[in-house]
């Protein structure tokens, strides 16, 4: 019988690009996300099996779980790939644009994790994989809210799979750099290392499927540098987030 994946986000970029994948390598696939029309093209072209869902409605998510189980029998592994942002202005904290970037980002991931956690106890076991960003590895300029939601995505990646190993769970983080989708086309700076979709999806899938390792992070040549740049002391550190800033305008 084939394992089942649920992708979350996976009507488009790098969750469609994985789900795509999977699928190709005989996987049962459901996929939500708050736009039905990209779901249902990918029920046509890859035979994945739709559930729209907001992951800010925490009955929904409740709903869309005990759903997907009756549907399917169970949930092997869950993709959490959801994700907004907003770049703001340096120096601005405004609290809606925060609150509306977390409880997307990471307290959408944790409406998702209760159930999926309480249903994969049930059936003896599961995986769970959170996807961050090489962007959560410190704070970056003018991503405050992203950087320090995706901070807390990998620090939560990191308690779960120590908790959850006893529970037959394996939790997985994946960190990807810049990749080419409709998310990352509004940026304006400089984007090394762009990846296509496609790519990112098959070295998920992978990376899943292949490896037992806790973090698939990409590109190698980006993620090395700034991981390295995490582990300066501050006074270097600030330094160079300093060039990061625009210069002549915030």
């Amino acid at each position: 019988m084939a394992k089942v994946a649920w992708i979350l986000g996976g009507g488009s970029g790098i969750g469609a690009e994985t789900a795509k994948a999977l699928s190709g390598r005989g996987w049962t696939v459901a996929v939500s996300g708050r736009r039905e029309q990209p779901l249902a093209a990918l029920a046509v072209s890859h035979g994945a099996r739709p559930y729209p869902l907001d992951v800010t409605d925490l009955e929904a998510v409740r709903a869309t779980v005990a759903r997907i189980v009756e549907d399917l029998g169970r949930i092997d592994l869950m993709i959490f790939s959801v994700a907004t942002k907003q770049t703001t202005k340096t120096g601005q904290y405004g609290y809606e644009s925060y609150a509306s970037v977390i409880d997307t980002n990471l307290l959408g991931a944790l409406r998702v994790i209760d159930p999926v956690v309480t249903q994969m106890r049930r059936q003896g076991g599961g995986e769970i994989a959170l996807v961050a960003s090489v962007a959560g590895y410190f704070g970056l300029p003018r991503s405050a809210a992203y950087s320090s939601g995706k901070a807390a995505m990998i620090a939560l990646a990191e308690t779960m799979r120590t908790e959850l190993e006893r529970d037959n769970i394996a939790v997985r983080l994946i960190s990807p750099g810049f990749v080419k989708t409709d998310f990352t086309a509004p940026n304006d700076f400089p984007m090394p290392f762009l990846m296509e979709a496609e790519e990112a999806g098959r070295r998920i899938a992978d990376g899943l499927l292949n490896s037992k390792r806790f973090e698939i992070a990409f590109p190698r040549r980006m993620v090395y540098p700034l991981k390295l740049i995490a582990m300066l002391p501050y006074p270097l550190f600030f330094a160079i987030m300093k060039r990061l800033l625009p210069r002549g305008k915030s």
